[in-house]
C-alpha cells in the first residue's frame, strides 16, 4: 500500500488585488446614474403631459391685473379660464390686451355685451346699453357708460366688450376707430368660469 502524502500547503493562493474591483464599482455607479436619469426623464415627461392635458381640459389660471372688472373681480385674484365654448353675451372673458387699454398684463378681463350679428348702441334715455334695440339689464355695473356714444352692428366672428366698472373705459369704447371697437374671437383666450384664489363664487 502506498503511503499517504501529507497535504502540500506550498501551492500559491490566488490573490484578488483591489485594482480589479474598482472598475466593477465604477460600472455599477454608472448603471445606476443612467437608470436614475432615465427615471427622472420619464417622470418629467409624464408631468408635462398631465399639465398640458389639464390645461386643454380645464383651462388656464390667469391673474386679474386691475380693478376694471370690479365689483365682479378684484385685482390680484386668480381666475380659471376655460377654452371651451363660444363666448355669449354676458360672459366674462380673457382677451389679448390692446395697447390702447394700457393694461399691466398681456391679457385683460372684459365682459361680452354683443356678439356677431347683434346691434349694440349707447345710450338710451336712461344712459344704458341697448342690444338689438332693447335695453339690457346689467346689475353688476358701476359707473355710467355714456362717456362715449356708439351704434354698431358687430361683424361675424367678433364681439363687443365692456368692463363692469364703466369709468375704466379700457374696453371696446377705447378702440372704436379699430374695427368699430370689436374684438376678434381669435384673440379670446377663453371664458372665466371660476375664481380659484381666494376661492369664491364668480359674481355677475
Amino acid at each position: 500500500m502506498s503511503a499517504l502524502r501529507p497535504h502540500d500547503d506550498t501551492q500559491p493562493i490566488p490573490v484578488v488585488r483591489g485594482r480589479h474591483a474598482a472598475p466593477k464599482s465604477r460600472r455599477t455607479v454608472g448603471r445606476w446614474t443612467a437608470v436614475a436619469a432615465r427615471e427622472v426623464g420619464i417622470v418629467a415627461a409624464a408631468v408635462a403631459v398631465v399639465v398640458i392635458a389639464a390645461r386643454l381640459l380645464f383651462g388656464q389660471i390667469a391673474y386679474v391685473a386691475d380693478d376694471a372688472m370690479a365689483p365682479t373681480l378684484s385685482p390680484g385674484e386668480r381666475i380659471l379660464v376655460s377654452p371651451w365654448g363660444t363666448p355669449q353675451a354676458g360672459d366674462v372673458i380673457l382677451v389679448s390686451s390692446r395697447e390702447e387699454w394700457d393694461v399691466p398684463a398681456d391679457d385683460a378681463v372684459v365682459r361680452v355685451v354683443a356678439v356677431g350679428g347683434q346691434r349694440v348702441a349707447c345710450c338710451d334715455e336712461s344712459g344704458g346699453i341697448t342690444v338689438d334695440g332693447a335695453p339690457i339689464e346689467e346689475p353688476f355695473v358701476i359707473g355710467r357708460t355714456d362717456q362715449v356714444t356708439f351704434d354698431i352692428i358687430v361683424p361675424a366672428g367678433r364681439v363687443f366688450v365692456l368692463t363692469d366698472d364703466r369709468s375704466a373705459a379700457r374696453d371696446s369704447r377705447a378702440i372704436l376707430d379699430s374695427a368699430e371697437g370689436t374684438v376678434d374671437l381669435a384673440d379670446v383666450r377663453g371664458r372665466v368660469v371660476a375664481v380659484v384664489w381666494p376661492p369664491r363664487a364668480l359674481g355677475g
